[in-house]
């Protein structure tokens, strides 16, 4: 009776017993296989608890080991280990096999075997350990594997950086070969390449110093510091004996390249100008990236910098609907380089496969470094379009110049010799610029005093009026003359007042739209002074001073002329800028475009009119409210006036009404 109730317990336990051990289908190898995939067949485990320590363990969490694809993954700001449990079949006379798990580096690794008294500990390393410990001097990170006649039982430990996918294989030895020489020679030819194109950045930064190429050689520095550290090659050959440094420098590398990233997008786009609200979003993310850069590195992990990629996502959706748009010089080949980052880098490789784990199977160091490949080389195209571009836009001007330039050189030389006859030349000038101006008015006043003298006039009194206007004419005239040929300052006779600065450009902007024929001008505004900000200024002549550069542009401008209006600030000071569609200017017009009685050689035409405000009036009176005016031709293909004013302070509340 006993005994038929041991086996009764019997036969009811061993399912029970069978239950706890995953079930897996071993991965058979013969003589003719090369490289099997593991990841398919094997059973694995998350221990996001840190209670999984070692094969002893086993029993207790076999049953939570499941397929790949159905266990329950989640981002988590710590690296954890992940446990896979396999099988191999071993079919061959080969006993000697490969196990690799496509990375170059993992933080910890420990793998058991299965045998008849127990699991054996075949491997056990851990970020402390230096390269020299590795039973396999290759760049990327392989474990020999000695496979028994029929069925092994395999239990592995890993940990990936940012808990990335491992693509777990196991490799004969001559496929092992292969793949280490196609690796090494791949990854040694991609820096080659990476190389060359930052040599090309660094070339282009030596001759077109900014702030966004800049960034640009940087974050290329970075990217090729990437393809080195992904390869390998850092951790073998630069510091073999600091392995927990060489994560940290993966770290750092994944941390700071998408500041950088960033930086140069903003200022490629030229969103402060051009985007002021979609810049100050950028801005926000740059600080956030800088500040996380130190605290990635004391974590250990890049956690939060993937959480911050993951939100910038909808900013870069944004950038590329919004540049697409945009008919800048490779503006189509930049927005495809930020569609290329968005979905190697930001979807697939950081949401997809690294913080968010919904991709089970995934080669993430080939995947960064065709993305970054595929960017860089975009990016370069695009700079290279915009560098033509900019260079064909000012081809005709340089063509034109270059003649003059040459005059000047020859001028210069001989400067000693003729500075008595550059005198006389230029006393003559204004002589005749004089007669030139007072021909005019002097004609008109002599027609009317002998209609007068002979009565022949139909009305006294207009023809008085018409008299008197002109000698007015002739007194302003000479005032403005003596204005800006007197050396004596005119800030005394002013009549400053502070006013709010984006009331008053509203102001006088308006009356600068009414003064032209919507019929033949078509104005652009933006105004995007701070309504706090205030100006210290004499109004009536600040705007008039203003109206004449505007009168200016509608004057010489020619039919159907666009003229842009802009304001904005720069530091502590408010930039007002003028632009018209009209005629480029030559190199010697710009020096002297502010003098008295100046005249363009091709219209002849003065630049005094209205209300006698010329340009080198406006200088005089910008001056006096200590600013600067400048002149350079605008991309619109005319004249660009730039207006610098100090700003004085914050307005006060009542001041921000309007």
């Amino acid at each position: 009776m006993r005994s038929l109730l041991l086996i009764l317990i019997g036969f009811v336990l061993m399912p029970a017993i069978a239950d706890v051990l995953p079930n897996v289908e071993p991965t058979s190898v013969n003589k003719d296989t090369q490289v099997v995939q593991i990841n398919k067949s094997a059973r694995f485990y998350f221990d996001y608890d840190d209670e999984f320590h070692s094969a002893f363990d086993f029993d207790a969490f076999a049953q939570q080991f499941r397929p790949l694809n159905d266990l329950n993954k989640k981002p988590q700001k710590e690296i954890y280990s992940k446990w896979a449990y396999f099988k191999v079949e071993r079919d061959t006379e080969i006993s000697d096999w490969i196990l690799s798990f496509g990375f170059p580096r993992l933080a910890k690794v420990s793998v058991y075997q299965k045998m008849p008294y127990g699991w054996l500990d075949v491997i056990n390393l851990t970020e402390s350990d230096p390269f020299s410990k590795r039973p396999i001097q290759d760049p990327q990170f392989y474990i020999p594997l000695k496979l028994q006649p029929g069925e092994n039982t395999f239990l592995v430990e890993y940990q990936t950086f940012a808990n990335a996918p491992a693509n777990i294989r196991l490799h004969s030895q001559e496929n092992f070969l292969a793949e280490s020489h196609k690796s090494l020679i791949t990854n040694a030819s991609l820096a080659g390449v990476i190389a060359a194109i930052l040599l090309i950045v660094l070339v282009n930064l030596f001759f077109n110093r900014n702030s966004t190429n800049v960034y640009y050689a940087t974050w290329t520095m970075l990217f090729f510091m990437i393809v080195i550290d992904t390869a390998g090659f850092t951790f073998q050959y630069f510091w073999p004996h600091h392995n927990k440094f060489s994560g940290q420098f993966s770290i750092f590398l994944m941390a700071t390249v998408p500041l950088f990233h960033l930086l140069f997008v903003r200022g490629f786009l030229q969103l402060k100008h051009y985007h002021p609200v979609l810049n100050k979003i950028y801005c926000t993310f740059i600080c956030i990236y800088a500040a996380l850069i130190p605290i990635a590195l004391f974590i250990n992990s890049v956690y939060f910098n993937l959480l911050l990629s993951t939100l910038v996502i909808p900013v870069f959706i944004y950038t590329c609907v919004w540049s697409i748009k945009q008919k800048g010089p490779g503006m189509r080949t930049f927005t495809f380089s930020l569609i290329n980052h968005l979905l190697f880098l930001n979807v697939f490789t950081i949401v997809g496969a690294s913080y968010g784990n919904f991709i089970d199977v995934f080669d993430i160091t080939s995947f960064i470094k065709i993305g970054y490949l595929i960017e860089v080389l975009l990016f370069t195209v695009a700079l290279a379009l915009q560098h033509k571009s900019l260079q064909s836009r000012l081809l005709n001007q340089l063509q034109h110049q270059v003649h003059a330039l040459n005059q000047t050189v020859n001028t210069k030389h001989k400067e000693a010799n003729d500075k008595e006859v550059q005198l006389k030349a230029k006393e003559e000038k204004l002589f005749t610029d004089l007669s030139h101006e007072l021909r005019t008015p002097l004609t008109v006043m002599k027609i009317q005093v002998e209609s007068l003298q002979y009565n022949i006039v139909d009305n006294v009194q207009d023809s008085y009026n018409k008299l008197m206007t002109k000698i007015d004419e002739l007194n302003s005239f000479i005032d403005q003359l003596m204005l800006v040929t007197d050396d004596k300052d005119i800030a005394a006779l002013l009549n400053k007042e502070t006013l709010n600065a984006k009331v008053f450009i509203n102001e006088v902007f308006q009356t600068c739209i009414q003064e032209g024929d919507p019929k033949k001008s078509k104005f652009s505004v933006s105004n995007s002074v701070d309504h706090r900000l205030s100006i210290n200024v004499d109004k009536q002549t600040m705007e008039n001073a203003i109206l004449e550069v505007v009168k200016n542009a509608l004057r010489f401008g020619g039919e159907d002329v666009e003229i842009s209006l802009t304001t904005l600030q720069e530091d502590h000071n408010l930039i007002i800028k003028i632009e018209d569609s009209g005629m480029p200017l030559s190199y010697e017009a710009h020096q002297q475009l502010f003098q008295p009685l100046f005249r363009d050689e091709v219209s002849r035409s003065a630049m005094l009119g209205g209300k006698g405000m010329g340009l080198a009036v406006c200088k005089k009176i910008i001056e006096s409210h200590e600013g600067k005016i400048e002149s350079h031709n605008s991309l619109l293909g005319g004249l660009c006036i730039e207006i610098s004013l100090p700003i004085e302070s914050v307005s006060k509340p009542q001041l921000e009404v309007g």
